[in-house]
């Protein structure tokens, strides 16, 4: 099944990114690039140590760090086999005092609904709040998507020591909506 069939966006014409093999993507098997090939490796890898270090170096009186369990998601459209349990474990580390608004930084690895390992690093805005729920955006540079950059609508509900994270994103042309949620656990 072609990524146009499936509803993926590929990065070029003739371009599988979730080929199983090389002959599934016969880009790649033209060129001997690995399969899974989406070009943003090197972007991510550039990026994720300068951000590794933002988030370890940042000052601990204004932050809460927390360990994030990566779990479950559901997709609106069904037309594909979606992996709708994502494991996976992560950092988060919360800025409460700035001039915007609380901002958390963040950074693990999950196993995603394309079946594919996906390292992410990036950040989430949480402006609006009502009692222990926050709402803003998380934007995320991710390995193992079609894009390497994602930016999503997010919901963060927390307590002293637990708290959940809820993506949502409706169907888009050429991408599957879906609800996503992830458990965090309080390390101070």
């Amino acid at each position: 099944m072609s990524p146009a069939q499936r509803g993926d966006r590929a990065p070029g014409p003739g371009h599988d990114p979730l080929a199983k093999s090389d002959a599934g993507c016969p880009r790649c098997a033209r060129r001997r690039i690995r399969v899974g090939h989406t070009g943003s490796g090197a972007t991510i890898r550039r990026w994720a140590l300068p951000a590794l270090a933002v988030v370890l170096l940042s000052p601990p009186a204004a932050a809460s760090d927390w360990l994030v369990v990566s779990g479950l998601s559901h997709h609106f459209q069904q037309r594909r086999d979606w992996r709708e349990v994502n494991p996976g474990l992560g950092f988060e580390r919360d800025h409460r005092d700035g001039p915007y608004g609380p901002w958390t930084f963040s950074m693990g690895y999950l196993r995603n609904s394309y079946d594919r390992p996906s390292l992410y690093v990036g950040g989430r805005w949480t402006p609006l709040a009502l009692g222990a729920l926050r709402v803003g955006a998380f934007g995320l540079l991710a390995s193992g998507y079609p894009s390497p950059v994602l930016l999503l609508p997010a919901i963060t509900a927390e307590g002293r020591r637990f708290g959940i994270n809820l993506l949502a994103v409706p169907n888009l042309p050429g991408y599957s909506g879906y609800v996503g949620a992830q458990v965090r656990i309080a390390l101070d």
